[in-house]
Formats: C-alpha cells, sequence, structure tokens
C-alpha cells in the first residue's frame, strides 16, 4: 500500500478523515470486526490523531510522533498519523515533520487535514491533495437561521469565517456583538490613527475586524511614514493578527468593484502577493518587511486616481 501522505483540504476534513481511516483499517465497512470497533470508541492502537495544543501544533506532538514511529503497526497492515490544523504547525514543528515526510517507514501513513493550502510548499509537494468542496454558503445560512440568527448577525459571521460554517463559541459571540457594532463602527471611524491601531490587538475577533476593516479603508491616504510605522506595529502583534489583517484586505479586495482606470494584472498581482503572504509568514521570512511591501501594495490600489 503507497505511502504518500494524504492532504485533505476543506471545512468537512475531519469527518473525511475518519471515513478514510475507516476504509483503509477495513475496506469492506463492516462496522463489526476489530477494526470497526476500536475504531468506534477510540482504541485502536494503530491510529494516531494529533490536534492543536493551544493556538499551534508544538514541536514536542511532532517529535512524539518522529519516536512513536520507530514500532511498527500493532494489529493493522500500517499505522496512520492524522494530524489536524496543518496550517497551524508552528515553524520548528513543521520543519520537523516535513522530514518525516519525506522518508516515512514504509508501514506509516500521514493523513493531513487543513483548512487550506497556506502551509509550507514543501508540505504540499510531498503531499496527495484532496479538496473537498464547502458547503453552500445557502445550506449553511440556513443551519444558522434556524438556529435563530438574524440576517444581519448571519452576515457578520460569515464574513469573519470567509463563509465556513462557524463554531458554536463564535455563533454565542456574535449574538453579543452583534447590537453593538454600529455604535463600536461610529467610534472608530472618529479614532486618531494611533488610537486605531491599538485596536488590532483586540482579543474580541469581530471587534478587531471592524478595526481591520476601518484600518484599510484609511489605508489609501497615509503618507509613507505612517505605512512604515504600520508595518512596524503589525509585525509585533501574533501571527493571528497578521493572518486576520491579510485575509481581510483579500476579502476586500474580491469584493470591492474595480477602481476607474485599475489595471487588472496589477490587481491580480496584488491577490497572488497577499496569497503568498500568507505562507511566507510560516517560513523564515522577515515579517516588517514582508508587510511593508504588502502595504504599500495595498495602498496604491486603494489611493484615488
Amino acid at each position: 500500500m503507497s505511502n504518500v501522505p494524504y492532504l485533505i483540504i476543506g471545512a468537512t476534513g475531519a469527518r473525511f478523515a475518519r471515513e478514510l481511516v475507516q476504509r483503509l483499517f477495513c475496506p469492506a465497512l463492516c462496522h463489526a470486526c476489530p477494526h470497526c470497533t476500536k475504531l468506534a470508541h477510540g482504541t485502536h492502537p494503530d491510529l494516531i490523531w494529533v490536534s492543536k495544543s493551544g493556538k499551534r501544533i508544538s514541536i514536542d506532538q511532532v517529535r512524539e510522533l518522529h519516536q512513536k514511529a520507530l514500532y511498527p503497526p500493532v494489529e493493522a497492515p500500517q499505522k496512520i498519523y492524522v494530524i489536524e490544523s496543518v496550517e497551524d504547525l508552528s515553524l520548528e514543528a513543521a520543519n520537523s515533520l516535513l522530514k518525516i515526510l519525506e522518508e516515512p517507514p514504509s508501514y506509516l501513513l500521514f493523513i493531513l487535514i487543513a483548512q487550506s493550502t497556506t502551509i509550507l510548499p514543501t508540505i504540499l509537494s510531498r503531499c496527495r491533495i484532496i479538496k473537498l468542496p464547502p458547503p453552500p454558503r445557502a445550506q449553511i445560512e440556513q443551519i444558522l437561521r434556524e438556529r435563530g440568527l438574524s440576517d444581519s448577525e448571519i452576515e457578520i459571521l460569515l464574513g469573519l469565517t470567509r463563509g465556513l460554517m462557524p463554531d458554536e463559541p463564535l455563533i454565542e459571540a456574535v449574538r453579543q456583538f452583534a447590537p453593538q457594532r454600529q455604535k463600536l463602527q461610529e467610534q472608530l471611524a472618529k479614532l486618531p490613527d494611533p488610537q486605531l491601531w491599538d485596536f488590532l490587538s483586540e482579543t474580541n475577533p469581530f471587534v478587531r475586524r471592524e478595526a481591520i476593516q476601518e484600518l484599510l479603508r484609511r489605508l489609501g491616504s497615509y503618507p509613507s511614514h505612517s505605512v512604515l510605522d504600520l508595518a512596524a506595529l503589525l509585525s509585533k502583534c501574533d501571527r493571528e493578527v497578521i493572518e486576520s489583517f491579510i485575509q481581510q484586505a483579500l476579502l476586500d479586495l474580491h469584493l470591492r468593484q474595480p477602481l476607474a482606470g485599475e489595471d487588472v494584472r496589477s490587481r491580480r498581482s496584488l491577490v497572488d502577493d497577499l496569497q503568498t503572504a500568507l505562507w511566507k509568514l510560516q517560513r523564515n521570512a522577515n515579517v516588517q518587511l514582508l508587510l511593508e511591501a504588502l502595504l504599500f501594495k495595498l495602498r496604491a490600489a486603494q489611493a484615488p486616481a
């Protein structure tokens, strides 16, 4: 059996991975054999499922996989490692994982799960990629309406998740945020830049998104020294904040109508630069220089003709 790693991309990746593991251990899907029984109870000795420890998959988690990989399967023809949220590997952990992906034992199969392809290209190049179609937005909206969310709450929520099905904490959080949104937008619009920038470190993702949107609206009129100051500030933020900023810039670019006389090729180039920056953040790139280049390009795209 081939042990080229699978990379499953999509919101339903975990469910697909469970079905794939089931088929690999029991092609008949009998649901009665020892493999099926132990998979159902989460006790199969030849399956290791790795999830994030906090915000990242840590180097210690990957080192533990290296140690366990030394031992052959106990009951099945092969061992299977499933790693969720591969895009959230720390750089150190990603490089460590790459070593075992390059030369895995013949009895070991990796199944990686990610929401997008914003992972190290060297990992991407070693995988068989399976892209799962997202649930239709209309289907997600209907589910959320059945949960009692209003159209405005759904719009806020799916803007943050970029159309993906939100988890339970976000659903509850948007109920608290929605009544305050208009007042917050008015407040942010009146703030001087330094105070607006302080909101980039806001832990509430809805508040932070509104601040990023207001910042992006202003960016086209920023002088160069303000662009450099903003890049320096952003570079000191958590990676989650930087990624949120880039993702919001991408979303705004997709939603915004082209400006009069705007060069289509330049617009496409900016989209490519923003997408590429997401995985460059996980490499040894100079974050401040990366952000400076992006912000100047974003400013040029938004500046009045």
